[in-house]
């Protein structure tokens, strides 16, 4: 299993990571809306039976996330990018399926066991994308390196609820900015705990 250590000057800053994400997403708002249309519309669409949910949602948002790691590159990007999640299948769709129990179970505890295990596992998606890791490998870093700051990124994990919390409540639009604005800013936040890979 690779090793994967958090940064030595890993800091929490949630003000930054919202600020960042609020710039890379409405630098290229246009690409970043039609993006998330497509990525609500098939996770819409394949959550009408419980099997195609969790088959697609966590692909997707590997996609999505790729998508997000290029752009914060620099790197040029294209709508077909969204399905580079499915590269990564397997480890995926296993780590959605697990994540989901784990918080559903969290969650049956009251509000606030459920939102401690989001945090704990919030970058297993990007250890999948970024390190090749399976399932549970990638769940294991997320939550070594979430452990170390794990107060502050429950409430990182609140904020981001309150954010989509808002765009649900302010219908479609709303969404479409929230949805990209929460995966950029949990991506910002993973660069400043681990730091993204250097392409060759």
């Amino acid at each position: 299993m690779e090793t994967v250590l958090e940064k030595p000057d890993a800091q929490v800053n949630m003000g930054k990571w919202l600020s960042n994400a609020w710039d890379l997403i409405f630098n290229d708002l246009g690409f970043f809306l039609l993006i998330t249309i497509i990525y609500i519309a098939i996770i819409s669409v394949a959550s009408s039976t419980i099997i195609g949910e969790f088959i697609v949602v966590g692909p997707m948002t590997v996609g999505y996330f790729y998508i997000i790691f290029q752009k914060m590159r620099g790197k040029e990007v294209q709508l077909g990018d969204l399905s580079k999640g499915f590269n990564f299948f397997a480890a995926a769709v296993l780590s959605n399926i697990l994540i989901t129990i784990f918080v559903t179970v969290g969650f049956l505890f009251l509000i606030l066991p459920g939102i401690v295990v989001m945090a704990l596992y919030l970058f297993a998606p990007a250890f999948i994308l970024e390190h090749n890791m399976d399932f549970w490998q990638a769940m294991e870093a997320s939550r070594k390196v979430a452990t170390n700051h794990l107060f502050e990124l429950s409430v990182f994990v609140f904020l981001l609820g309150l954010i989509l919390t808002l765009g649900v409540l302010a219908c479609l639009v709303g969404l479409l900015i929230a949805t990209p604005l929460c995966l950029a800013a949990i991506a910002f936040a993973y660069d400043d705990l681990v730091g993204l890979k250097q392409e060759e």
